[in-house]
């Protein structure tokens, strides 16, 4: 019996048969109809992440026009249409117009559509595969940037199956997408609900309650300097640093403003050593970081991230030391219940503050003795607590949601690659 190689490692089981091969030349065609009338439509761009295209900017007439923009030469684009970027092609790179209506996108980019007894949402999900990603690297053109012409996308060959099956495929994802983004706008509405609350929270317009139900005391207002005291940190490059072995780790600035969790927990984070062959026998026991410090980035090129912090909540016995272009605060000087700093740092009366004493042009920057006369407004250290456990349940939440996205976008990855031949 002939052995059949163009079928699907997982299919849906009404259907059988080996699927066609085909070039996308066979099954689309270019369309370039350019916007010459100046249609005053809006204006999509195709987004790499997600792989369709959103809204970028609504051209409104006479105001686009004193603004410089002449949309004679955008291409556009109706429902079922594809675009993409020539120069900037890779896996969800091809933006699918399902029913953004009638738009209009960049006369740089490559517009087509699918001819009849093809699905167009079938093969919206095959460009966001593995396969089709190999494809364009063996039909493109270029060296470290690819190009993708249509003349060369035409080219690319699949395997397609029926029309029955490309629908049922196409309906199959549509509602794992539909899942996804509905996980992705709970996570945007818990993010939001969070902002308001800490807002509410951090300018006292929401009290909590001690167990009796009576207020709190009211709020003290301290400057930074009257709760922490500053130690010294340390001023070692990543050649200095290495994730393999060592006695001692370091908190680089770098990885507060990419990857670590504004409550830090050494046993959730990815923390280098120092190399061994630094001596370290002169630092202070003193300047080893302790539960409850705060270590802050005293540089970044931005107002978004300049005082980017995190709050030590767990070190689990490990020796820990801040690093270069840090600020390691230590509230001693005042009582504060663990976990509740991290959050005050982020709320925006302090964010406004730090952004307000930022330096450099190039390069910003805040000092220790600045951030000492920044204002803050403090609650009872019970209050404090209830706050923090309150925002860090949220938080969880958040997180929680997260994962579920990244899951999701897995199985969906794992099926795209077992569902396409």
């Amino acid at each position: 019996m002939q052995k059949q190689n163009n079928i699907p490692q997982l299919r849906f089981p009404e259907f059988i048969g080996e699927w066609e091969r085909k070039k996308l030349g066979d099954i689309t065609f270019k369309t370039d109809k350019k916007n010459k009338q100046k249609e005053i439509l809006p204006v999509y761009s195709i987004s790499n992440k997600f792989g369709f295209i959103p809204q970028s900017e609504q051209f409104d007439g006479i105001d686009s026009i004193e603004r410089g923009y002449d949309t004679s030469l955008y291409k556009i684009i109706e429902n079922n249409t594809f675009a993409y970027n020539p120069a900037r092609i890779n896996v969800g790179s091809i933006g699918y117009n399902e029913n953004l209506g009638r738009v209009i996108v960049s006369s740089l980019y490559v517009c087509f559509q699918t001819k009849e007894n093809i699905n167009a949402n079938f093969l919206s999900h095959f460009f966001t595969t593995s396969k089709f990603n190999n494809s364009v690297l063996t039909n493109g053109e270029g060296g470290v940037r690819i190009y993708l012409f249509y003349e060369n996308f035409s080219s690319i060959s699949f395997s397609i199956p029926s029309l029955p099956e490309q629908k049922r495929i196409a309906s199959f994802f549509s509602v794992v997408d539909k899942k996804i983004d509905e996980l992705k706008q709970k996570k945007n509405l818990l993010e939001q609900y969070k902002k308001g609350v800490m807002q509410k929270l951090f300018s006292q317009e929401l009290r909590f309650k001690d167990e009796n139900g009576k207020k709190f005391p009211k709020w003290e207002k301290k400057r930074f300097g009257d709760i922490f005291s500053f130690r010294v940190t340390n001023s070692y490059s990543r050649e200095n640093l290495n994730f393999n072995a060592g006695e001692i780790k370091n908190i680089h600035y770098g990885d507060i403003h990419t990857k670590f969790n504004s409550h830090f927990d050494i046993t959730k984070e990815y923390v280098p050593f120092i190399n061994s062959e630094i001596e370290l026998k002169r630092i202070a026991e003193d300047n080893y970081c302790k539960e409850g410090d705060l270590i802050i980035a005293d540089a970044s090129e931005d107002y978004a991230d300049v005082g980017k912090c995190i709050e030590i909540v767990n070190l689990k016995g490990e020796k820990v030391l801040a690093g270069l272009h840090t600020i390691l605060a230590r509230p001693n000087k005042h009582k504060m219940s663990l976990g509740f700093n991290g959050h005050l740092m982020k709320s925006e009366n302090i964010r406004l503050q730090i952004r307000t004493i930022a330096q450099g042009s190039k390069v910003l920057s805040i000092s220790a003795t600045r951030l000492s006369n920044c204002t803050l407004d403090i609650p009872c250290e019970k209050e404090q607590t209830r706050i923090a456990n309150f925002i860090s349940a949220l938080d969880d939440k958040i997180k929680h949601t997260d994962v579920q996205i990244e899951k999701m976008g897995v199985w969906k990855k794992g099926l795209l690659q077992k569902m396409f031949v």
